[in-house]
């Protein structure tokens, strides 16, 4: 029972950081106004009849409630275009058809999702990561993945630095990637490798947005764990 209750805690907390003004005013629509109107109705047609005075207290306060309701609801609309225009930024990279050992390490939430598995053949995975930031994206901006294709064991864990490569491991190294912000909110990239270059081509998005849009609820909740992807200074902008 009581874990019952904590999970319903954290749910209600989960909905109240996720829709912020929204929830409240809803809330206090269907709870306090339908209760003040409640009230006031009672007394119009209870028996015996209330005094004047009691009907216009609870007209009154239904009438408070009404307006204070409609407030919220003006405030919750100013807070969602307040998000759109001012609020974190964020960019959606896929790279997708991933070999088995073929493996990405960046700083960013990071999630990876098994492609529809044909029998006698390689199975592929796609890749999705989720990049956030206070202050809009430029055209420009670059963020940096590292490639590598041997496998890595729990206690072989990628650093990402400065560099073309980076160690992971004994007799492992991984190659930088940088993918590029276009502009668009969603960018599908394929690996092709040869050696020691490793490069990123574009391809269509098709069901990438889908994928992403369907883990929106555990990016929001990972939210404090996603890092901060602000594009520092010249060594960083756009060539």
């Amino acid at each position: 029972m009581q874990n019952d209750l904590s999970v319903m805690v954290e749910s209600l907390t989960r909905l109240a950081a996720q829709y912020g003004p929204f929830l409240f005013a809803i809330l206090f629509t269907f709870v306090v106004t339908s209760t003040a109107h409640k009230y006031y109705r009672e007394s119009n047609t209870r028996q015996p009849p209330a005094s004047e005075e009691e009907k216009g207290t609870y007209r009154s306060y239904f009438r408070t409630s009404v307006w204070v309701g409609v407030a919220l609801t003006l405030v919750s609309i100013g807070w969602w275009f307040y998000v759109q225009m001012f609020g974190p930024s964020t960019y959606q990279i896929a790279i997708v058809r991933l070999q088995p050992d073929e493996k990405i390490v960046s700083q960013y939430f990071a999630k990876t999702v098994p492609e529809p598995n044909i029998p006698g053949t390689v199975p592929l995975y796609d890749a999705y990561f989720i990049v956030t930031q206070d202050v809009p994206f430029k055209v420009g901006d670059k963020f940096d993945f590292y490639y590598y294709k041997a496998p890595v064991t729990p206690n072989q864990t990628a650093v990402a630095t400065a560099g073309s490569a980076v160690g992971v491991g004994v007799g492992v190294t991984a190659t930088l990637i940088e993918v590029k912000y276009s502009g668009n909110k969603l960018d599908t990239y394929q690996v092709t490798s040869s050696g020691s270059t490793v490069t990123l081509t574009t391809v269509a998005n098709n069901a990438t947005a889908t994928v992403l849009a369907s883990i929106s609820n555990e990016i929001s909740i990972a939210r404090p764990q996603l890092a901060s992807a602000a594009v520092t200074s010249s060594a960083r902008t756009s060539q």
